[in-house]
């Protein structure tokens, strides 16, 4: 038994140990990059790094161990010819590995992101790179690549011998197989959780530095790669200057950047909290002062006649990853690409968290499921949020669904977490429940209906429940009064109407203001202008901010000035950027006042909904779409 354990577990240790090597080079290199507040946190990464480090070495381990079984399903005779290919292996590896993580630091002090596809694209034409270079560089470079490859074959060869298979092993050993090929599959994965692993099962500190010495760079180019499906503009319908013209007719200079708030006189002296709530899938199809079912979500029909309602807003992605970088990030979604994935580009946005604790305001974040989801984790460590909770953060008796924590116990758990920030502070809690499989801990009158329809409305009239408990206890705070609250959905859904997600109604969603700080002429008041999610930022910021910064978020719009706008244009000016955007893989929606319709990319033809859009409209709305890309490709 003790033999075949020998060579998969000294090969395991040594590529923990490679990586560590590495990472401490890179540690020390970058030592002026270390966080001045706690220089020593970056320390601290040699042992988050352990996640994505055995994920790495079990993808490295794979091979080797699979051809080292083999070697014993021969026997003797074949232990030779298995040890000298099993060892010529590992060899090419380790140089590739050693050219990898040494470009990496290259990189690193160049553009201060991790190696990645876009770096790869740099290599792939060695003459410009090695032109970049001075000689004694190149000689330099070359030299540390052989003496690091001979150094790292010798460190392999003691650490996991030169005879591969020891004596006394036996043919039957062979069947040990499948048990290791599971337990490799197993650190590949990062465990049996719902979500494969990702960088955000290393990223612990809002000091970026820190996340990025945690992370493996061999996986995360790997992953950069795969992620990675173009550096294009798929989306070119016209001249970049055209486009641009376009798109400024849509941003007009002063159309919706002004600073109207409809803050009450209380709150001109103080600094306001922000409490959001990111629903996952409340479409406006459950919400009955959208046009949606009755009945089925009363506590936002509560907060509605209290507080403002955006009756035409719109969702421009449907998948979670998407949306939370458009309400907190300001940033739209991308047709064929998710900007979250890709770390070195989703660093690049801005968000109300960040530039709100660069101000002095506490930032916390809660979510009931795992945050490896689509890379969240690692965006949210960069847009500066200090407390973050996910679900291996609750208890056991917590997880009462596939997902994760429902609703109800995340929620009243946030209430226990914001009573231990100081204020002023922004906190987001984001929900889970309204998500297949729809297994609610509550009772409803949809709760044994047969159909799919029924499975949602029980889910959405839980996670509404939910809220107005989070609500009933948010009031008993002392934080309370002085308090923002922004309820919207992270993206909309087909169901109950069972409509396409091309369909305008799948991507309509609620928006809603509420808490004291509104003034009371405002209270009750339903504003008819077509927006996003994305253009939440720029709506709220002047709430929030005594120094409003317009230009961090330049897809954002004031959706308050809009609307004061679209109603009372100036006679000179006409505000054509009252109009909401959403997307997908098959194409691109729009929506304004005169109708709705989605353009699909391969027949390049629109679908009407409601009215058609004009040939203006239509411009435009490819315009958008087009420089988005532009911006998109630029970070």
């Amino acid at each position: 038994m003790k033999s075949l354990l020998t060579f998969p577990l000294r090969l395991g240790i040594f590529w923990l140990l490679f990586f560590a090597v590495f990472r401490l080079w890179f540690v020390l290199w970058f030592r002026a990059e270390w966080s001045p507040q706690a220089p020593w946190s970056a320390w601290s990464s040699f042992w988050h790094a352990q996640p994505l480090d055995l994920s790495m070495a079990g993808y490295l381990l794979l091979v080797p161990v699979v051809l080292w079984f083999l070697g014993i399903l021969v026997g003797k005779a074949g232990y030779r010819y298995f040890n000298a290919l099993i060892s010529g292996f590992n060899f090419l590896l380790i140089a590739v590995l050693v050219f990898i993580f040494g470009a990496n630091i290259f990189i690193y002090e160049e553009w201060h992101t991790l190696l990645n596809h876009r770096a790869v694209e740099y290599i792939s034409t060695p003459r410009a790179l090695l032109d970049s270079m001075s000689g004694g560089f190149k000689l330099l470079a070359i030299g540390l690549f052989v003496l690091g490859v001979w150094l790292l074959w010798k460190g392999y060869k003691w650490v996991v011998g030169k005879d591969l298979y020891p004596e006394n092993t036996s043919r039957w050993g062979f069947l040990a197989l499948p048990v290791w090929v599971a337990l490799i599959g197993l650190a590949i994965r990062g465990g049996l959780g719902v979500m494969p692993i990702n960088e955000s099962a290393v990223y612990y500190s809002v000091h970026p530095f820190n996340n990025h010495a945690a992370t493996n760079t061999a996986w995360y180019l790997a992953h950069s790669q795969l992620e990675t499906r173009s550096t294009q503009n798929h989306y070119r319908f016209m001249s970049n200057e055209e486009a641009t013209r376009h798109l400024q007719e849509l941003y007009p200079e002063g159309c919706f950047k002004g600073p109207i708030t409809p803050l009450s006189a209380a709150s001109d002296s103080t600094r306001l909290n922000v409490v959001f709530i990111i629903m996952e899938s409340m479409t406006a199809q459950v919400v009955e002062e959208l046009g949606g079912e009755k009945g089925v979500c009363p506590t936002l029909s509560g907060l509605i006649r209290d507080g403002v309602l955006f009756e035409n807003i719109y969702g421009s992605g449907y998948r979670t990853d998407q949306g939370i970088v458009s309400v907190l990030g300001g940033y739209p979604a991308q047709p064929d690409q998710s900007i979250v994935l890709l770390s070195d580009k989703a660093e690049k946005i801005n968000s109300l968290p960040k530039i709100l604790y660069e101000q002095g305001y506490s930032t916390a974040f809660f979510y009931g499921g795992e945050l490896t989801f689509a890379n969240i984790g690692v965006w949210l460590r960069n847009q500066k949020f200090e407390v973050i909770r996910s679900e291996p953060d609750f208890p056991a008796s917590d997880k009462t669904q596939r997902w994760g924590v429902d609703d109800d116990r995340l929620l009243q758990h946030s209430i226990q977490e914001i009573n231990q920030l100081k204020p002023p502070f922004l906190a987001t809690a984001m929900t889970l429940s309204l998500h297949p499989p729809f297994d609610v801990p509550y009772h409803s009158r949809w709760e044994n209906g047969p159909e799919e329809r029924d499975k949602f409305l029980h889910s959405a009239a839980f996670a509404d429940y939910a809220i107005g408990k989070f609500f009933e206890s948010a009031r008993q705070q002392p934080w309370y009064n002085n308090t923002l609250f922004v309820l919207v959905a992270d993206h909309g859904a087909s169901h109950p109407g069972e409509v396409g997600m091309d369909d305008p109604k799948s991507r309509h969603i609620p928006l809603i203001l509420y808490g004291k700080p509104i003034s009371k002429e405002w209270q009750g008041k339903r504003f008819s202008v077509f927006g996003n999610h994305h253009d939440i930022p720029a709506t709220v910021l002047p709430w929030l901010s005594k120094h409003p910064i317009n230009t961090a978020f330049p897809w954002s719009r004031n959706l308050f000035s809009q609307e004061m706008m679209v109603k009372n244009p100036a006679p000179d000016q006409k505000c054509a950027g009252d109009f909401a955007y959403y997307t997908n893989e098959n194409g691109l929606g729009w929506v304004n006042r005169q109708g709705a319709g989605f353009y699909y990319f391969n027949s390049q033809e629109w679908r009407w909904w409601r009215p058609s859009l004009d040939s203006s409209s239509q411009t435009q709305a490819k315009a958008y779409l087009q420089m988005l890309y532009e911006d998109f490709l630029s970070k």
